[in-house]
């Protein structure tokens, strides 16, 4: 049960940290202060980059199998996102497909370096 409590927690804050900087991402791309080539390219890195800061602080958390809990924590991510396309029923072509497959090798990456850099005792 404790572990379902971690995930989740990382799961959550991974959600929430999305949706308020893409807010912040979309408020600025509204007024345009931003343009479109930085707002496309802003919304995939700002979703890349939170997804490994999670990934790595839950790899520090976890006693062993880093590649393991960030595959993990991308397929998690990966589900919500399959199911929020079949809600706004979008496409599945082969961006999301390859967009997919840097997600989990991102939370992977951030996960195997998190346990790495994990204080031994």
């Amino acid at each position: 049960m404790n572990y379902l409590k971690k995930i989740g927690k990382f799961t959550l804050t991974t959600l929430i940290s999305i949706i308020i900087l893409g807010l912040i991402l979309n408020t600025l791309y509204y007024f345009n202060i931003i343009n479109n080539n930085i707002y496309n390219l802003m919304k995939m890195l700002i979703v890349l980059l939170i997804l490994f800061i999670n990934a790595f602080l839950l790899g520090k958390s976890s006693s062993k199998y880093g590649l393991v809990e960030g595959l993990k924590l991308g397929t998690i991510f990966l589900i919500i996102m399959i199911i929020l396309k079949l809600i706004t029923n979008s496409a599945f072509d082969i961006r999301t497909f390859i967009y997919s497959l840097i997600i989990l090798l991102t939370t992977s990456v951030g996960a195997v370096i998190g346990i790495n850099k994990k204080e031994k005792k």
